[in-house]
């Protein structure tokens, strides 16, 4: 079976993970046509950039988490055609996220913007669950299943969001503030299982 060296993979990654979450903030900004008189005319004019900060928060800590899963646990020197293949495909849907994420920015308030960014981010979290089940080691199988869980929560938050345009479009991206519970969560998995 043919392999790849892990070290080339991991470079690529670093590079587009850096890139994707620089491209995020350039759609925070304000127009440069804007006529700005005083102090007071900014804060509003800011204020107003609120959805779109927001939107950039959101994205910049999931690819923060989406990176972080990746140098966490796959330690292996090389990796399979196979791992490869699902590693080019998590980075294409990555380097989307930027996209996704100046449509959500701008139009927030619309459920069909708030579905790309869900749709976009549940692709993210599948394909890393796929490539957290390859290359693994085993003695990393147990911190592998902490990140599954993270990443379910963080499928279910998309989802809330989904759902969450149907009642109060305008507030539905919130729902990925979910995610803070991660950690817990994982941690309270982790104990239970751990109980006779």
């Amino acid at each position: 079976m043919r392999t790849f060296p892990k070290a080339r993979i991991d470079a690529l990654t670093d590079g587009i993970f850096a890139f994707a979450m620089t491209l995020l903030v350039l759609d925070v900004r304000l127009p440069a046509n804007l006529s700005i008189r005083d102090g007071a005319e900014l804060i509003v004019h800011l204020r107003d950039l609120g959805q779109e900060y927001l939107a950039y928060v959101i994205s910049f800590f999931v690819l923060a988490a989406q990176w972080r899963s990746e140098i966490e646990l796959r330690r292996v020197e090389e990796v399979s055609q196979g791992a490869l293949s699902w590693s080019i495909v998590h980075l294409f849907f990555i380097t989307s996220v930027p996209f996704s994420s100046g449509i959500v920015g701008r139009h927030g308030d619309l459920p069909p913007a708030v579905w790309l960014y869900a749709a976009n981010m549940i692709v993210v979290a599948a394909v890393s669950l796929r490539l957290r089940g390859l290359e693994i080691l085993p003695e990393h199988r147990d911190r592998a299943r902490v990140g599954n869980i993270r990443t379910a929560l963080f499928i279910a938050s998309a989802l809330v969001s989904v759902v969450a345009t149907f009642i109060v479009p305008q507030h539905a991206m919130y729902a990925y503030f979910l995610n803070f519970l991660a950690t817990p969560l994982a941690r309270w998995c982790a104990i239970g299982r751990d109980a006779p």
